[in-house]
C-alpha cells in the first residue's frame, strides 16, 4: 500500500514538533544475545546424534563386536521477510521540511520487520504458515517440556531451577513475558540479600537476569495457553544459544539483519519505491538446548 497523502500531511503541519513520538516499544535483548550464522543456501542441513555405537567388556582373545553410530539429518530453510514502501515524489519533496518523510517510513518499516521476526522466534510454525520459519514453541520436544501444575501454577524459584537444569549444558538465557518477570522480581525482593536481578553483557550493557542467567522479555509469548482447567497461562523458555549445539538464527546475504534496497521510480506513477527485507531462519542443533516451562499463571 503506498503512503497516503493524508498520512504524509500529518508530518508536515505548521509549527509541528520535529520527530515522531515512539509508541510501539521493543526491547533489543533478543538481537543482542542471539547468535546468527551465515548460510550459503536456502536449505541449511546438519546432523544430530541418533544412536551411539555399542561397546562391551571382553575376555582375553574374545572378538570385538562391530558397531557404528547413526545420525539424524535435520534441515531448516531461510525465509523471506520484508515489505516495500511506495512514496509519492511530490509529497517527499514539498512535505519534508519538518520531518524526513522517507527516513521515517524506512525506520518504521524496519521496526515492523523486527517485530514480525520477534513474534516468529516464539510462535513461528511452518505447518500453519509455510512461508514462516519454526519458532521455539514448535521446536521444543515433549521430553524437554515441564508443567508448572496440572491446572497451572504461579512461578516459583524451584520451577526455574528445574527449567534451567533441563538444558543439559547450561541455559544462556531465559525468555518470558514482562508480567512473569515482575512476579519473579517480587519473589527475589522477598529473599534476604541482593536480589541480583541484572547482569552486564559485554558490548551491550545491563540486562535483566535470574540467578546469573540473562532474561529476554518477549511479550509475543502468548498468554492464552490452556493447562488443565486454566485457560490463561503462559510459558517460560530456557535456551542455550550458540552455533555449535544450541539454538541460533541463520541469515543469507551479506549481513545479518534488515537489508535496504532502492527499487527506483515507479513505472507509471510519480513515486519512488524502496524495499526492506531479511533472509532469515532458525536452527536448533541439539534438542536438549531448549526447555519449556508451561502452565504459568503470572501473565
Amino acid at each position: 500500500m503506498p503512503l497516503l497523502v493524508e498520512e504524509a500531511a500529518k508530518l508536515s503541519q505548521e509549527d509541528m514538533e520535529r520527530g515522531i513520538i515512539e509508541e510501539i516499544i521493543d526491547r533489543d535483548e533478543l538481537f543482542a544475545l542471539m547468535p546468527f550464522l551465515h548460510v550459503n543456501d536456502k536449505v541449511y542441513t546438519y546432523n544430530r546424534e541418533k544412536e551411539l555405537s555399542s561397546a562391551t567388556f571382553l575376555d582375553p582373545y574374545e572378538d570385538f563386536t562391530e558397531g557404528a553410530a547413526t545420525f539424524d539429518p535435520v534441515s531448516t530453510r531461510l525465509r523471506v521477510l520484508g515489505g516495500d514502501i511506495l512514496m509519492d515524489k511530490f509529497t517527499t519533496t514539498v512535505q519534508s521540511g519538518i520531518n524526513d518523510q522517507i527516513g521515517i517510513q524506512l525506520q518504521l518499516k524496519a521496526k515492523s520487520i523486527n517485530r514480525v521476526f520477534r513474534n516468529a522466534i516464539v510462535n513461528g510454525d511452518s505447518d500453519v504458515n509455510a512461508k514462516s520459519f519454526d519458532g521455539i514453541k514448535k521446536l521444543t520436544p515433549a521430553s524437554q517440556t515441564l508443567v508448572a501444575g496440572a491446572n497451572g501454577a504461579a512461578v516459583s524459584p524451584e520451577m526455574l531451577d528445574e527449567l534451567k537444569d533441563a538444558v543439559k549444558y547450561g541455559a544462556d538465557v531465559l525468555m518470558m513475558k514482562q508480567a512473569t518477570w515482575r512476579a519473579i522480581r517480587a519473589i527475589l525482593r522477598g529473599m534476604p540479600g541482593n536480589a541480583a536481578d541484572s547482569i552486564t553483557i559485554k558490548d551491550f550493557g545491563t540486562v535483566k537476569a535470574y540467578d546469573g542467567t540473562p532474561v529476554i522479555i518477549n511479550d509475543f509469548l502468548t498468554d492464552n495457553e490452556v493447562q488443565g482447567t486454566a485457560n490463561e497461562t503462559c510459558s517460560i523458555y530456557a535456551l542455550r544459544l550458540n552455533e555449535t549445539d544450541g539454538f541460533h538464527g541463520i541469515y543469507g546475504g551479506p549481513t545479518a539483519g534488515v537489508q535496504f534496497e532502492d527499487i527506483g521510480t515507479h513505472a507509471t506513477k510519480d513515486a519512488h519505491k524502496w524495499r526492506l527485507k531479511w533472509y532469515a531462519g532458525t536452527a536448533l542443533k541439539a534438542t536438549h538446548s531448549v526447555a519449556r516451562l508451561k502452565g504459568i499463571l503470572n501473565i
